[in-house]
């Protein structure tokens, strides 16, 4: 059964790419809220907001975006985690960090889309 995409958390130091993937989900319903530093999306999922998704850039000028995979996972158990990055090296990186799936940059509305069909959402 395909779920609903509600709430997405969306990290990434470029504030372009936040504004891209917040407009393509959007269409589908989704209500995004954006971080562009580690610090920021700490603060982000410290407040008890619940994610149906959340779009982790792995390189942050404060550390590794998909660090916050526990935490959203915490608050969040069915959260599906998507890894971005322009280094296809971070993918493994991610995966082994706990994100569901890795989204190489540059970013495409089909790339997006076929990765939360992957994971089972109605897109």
């Amino acid at each position: 059964m395909l779920r609903s995409i509600n709430n997405v958390l969306l990290v990434d130091d470029e504030p372009e790419i936040c504004m891209l993937l917040c407009a393509m989900l959007r269409r589908n319903g989704a209500q995004c809220f954006s971080a562009h530093t580690l610090e920021e999306a700490k603060k982000v999922v410290a407040s008890g907001l619940r994610f149906d998704a959340a779009f982790l850039d792995a390189n942050l000028p404060d550390g590794m975006g998909y660090t916050l995979i526990p935490a959203i996972k915490s608050h969040s158990p069915d959260s599906a985690c998507v890894a971005i990055s322009a280094m296809d090296t971070e993918g493994a990186n991610a995966e082994a960090a706990g994100a569901d799936t890795f989204v190489a940059k540059p970013l495409s509305r089909q790339a997006i889309m076929d990765a939360l069909r992957k994971l089972g959402f109605n897109t």
